[in-house]
């Protein structure tokens, strides 16, 4: 793979947009083909900005790249560092001015600066502060729903999407850092100050707080829309929850993993029922 490409991560990248489009929907139904050409400029912009984000991160991760990670673009010598943070910071910037230039409603332009300074400051420290670091990374997950919403002048129906992403990730990334406590020494994660009892503990509640929010979103919608929405999102909390048991029992992978597949059934709940709205 073209290293240029390989450092954007297009796989991460083509996701992004995919939740680009699915918040769009959430938030406008089938109307959304109105909004087709606001959607696929905030698509190339959010691809611009993850890639970005991606190769930033190999520029900061260059030297324990090399021992982890030797076939990346930079410890393998295909590319140098020094071109890799410029490479980063055009596709950074040229994200945002296609916002400024493209597009007449400047809201997603400033949820995707709040997500980019968000980044930044996670690749440049907040990473290594633990409980900072994870609420950073659970707004980034977040906002790519909130941003959508902007983008179809309708960001109402993604706030909970915002809400549920941005707790169950925050949840998910305290177990992460629980399975990857021993590896983590150079970090000061949850689990290092606190233990994993109550790093659990404090993963279980967010958990909890999130499922409790997914359920008051049931007022925007009825008829065949509401029981879709409701058996879809008790699917999603049941299999977050099964993340819990799992976690409770020291499968840590299980759990992360379990309430990451939760996470994209709700967002599949709230697909379905958009479109029978």
């Amino acid at each position: 793979m073209n290293p240029y490409i390989a450092l954007t991560r297009p796989g991460n990248a083509v996701l992004t947009a995919i939740a680009v489009i699915a918040g769009a929907f959430i938030a406008a139904g089938p109307e959304i083909v109105d909004y087709s050409e606001e959607i696929a400029i905030c698509c190339i912009s959010a691809m611009m900005l993850v890639g970005g984000g991606n190769a930033l991160n190999d520029y900061n991760d260059r030297e324990s790249d090399k021992k982890n990670h030797p076939n990346r673009p930079i410890p393998s010598g295909q590319i140098d560092a020094e071109t890799v943070l410029t490479y980063s910071q055009v596709l950074l910037g040229g994200g945002l001015v296609i916002l400024i230039f493209a597009l007449d409603n400047k809201m997603p332009f400033v949820i995707a600066l709040l997500g980019m300074l968000t980044l930044i400051a996670y690749e440049n420290g907040m990473k290594a502060a633990g409980i900072a670091g994870n609420i950073a990374v659970g707004f980034m997950s977040g906002a790519v729903f909130l941003y959508a919403g902007m983008a179809v002048n309708n960001p109402g129906p993604t706030l909970w999407m915002f809400g549920l992403a941005f707790l169950a990730t925050i949840s998910r990334e305290i177990v992460k850092d629980i399975q990857d406590l021993e590896g983590d020494q150079d970090r000061r994660t949850l689990p290092s100050r606190i233990g994993i009892p109550h790093s659990l503990n404090v993963a279980i509640l967010i958990l909890l707080i999130a499922i409790g929010l997914s359920y008051t979103a049931i007022n925007q919608f009825e008829g065949n829309a509401l029981n879709a929405y409701v058996g879809g999102i008790t699917l999603a909390n049941a299999t977050m929850l099964f993340g819990v048991y799992n976690s409770r029992n020291e499968d840590y992978f299980m759990g992360q993993k379990n309430i990451k597949q939760g996470m994209g059934i709700a967002m599949l709940a709230f697909i379905v029922a958009a479109g029978l709205s």
